[in-house]
Parts: C-alpha cells; sequence; structure tokens
C-alpha cells in the first residue's frame, strides 16, 4: 500500500518470505538517495505483520485517524482475449 503525506511516499508491504511473513515500512523523500526504513520485520503469521505494520503507522502520526489495511488488487497480466476469425468459406 502507497501512502502520500505532504512530499513524502510512505510505502507499506506485507510480503511471504519462506515460512515467515515480512513487514515494512519505508519513507521516501524527495532529495533522498534511499527510503528511511521504519519497520522490517519478520513474522510466524500474516495478521501478524498487518497488525505491527498499523501499530507504527500509529506511533508515526499519533494525531491521524487510525489506517485501515485495504488488501491489493489483483490484476491479470494477460492481454484481453481476441475472437477468433471465421476461416474463410472456399466458395468465395
Amino acid at each position: 500500500m502507497i501512502m502520500l503525506r505532504d512530499t513524502h511516499r510512505f510505502e507499506l508491504t506485507v510480503e511471504p518470505y519462506y515460512d515467515t511473513w515480512v513487514a515494512r515500512l519505508q519513507e521516501w523523500v524527495p532529495g533522498r538517495l534511499r527510503p528511511t526504513p521504519h519497520l522490517l520485520r519478520s513474522f510466524d503469521t500474516r495478521q501478524d505483520a498487518i497488525d505491527a505494520l498499523l501499530r507504527k503507522w500509529r506511533m508515526l502520526f499519533p494525531d491521524d485517524e487510525p489506517l485501515t489495511w485495504r488488501e491489493p488488487a489483483v490484476q491479470s497480466n494477460q492481454p484481453p482475449s481476441r475472437r477468433r476469425r471465421r476461416p474463410a468459406s472456399e466458395d468465395a
């Protein structure tokens, strides 16, 4: 999930890594070459990783309303299927 605050971009990711889940929260600031890591930790369950991201967000921005986790939308990488053309009749 990507969150924008002023000129800063925050990337919140939860991804599987072998038998664990890795939670990552990075802040990208214009003019810096590398992001500022706020959280990089592995967890046993996906829900634990999401909860850790939400807690860290609350610690960074206590005055804001709590963040709600949104599941990513899955998009197909395959091009749309095309209709097959009918073979031209041999009589024409």
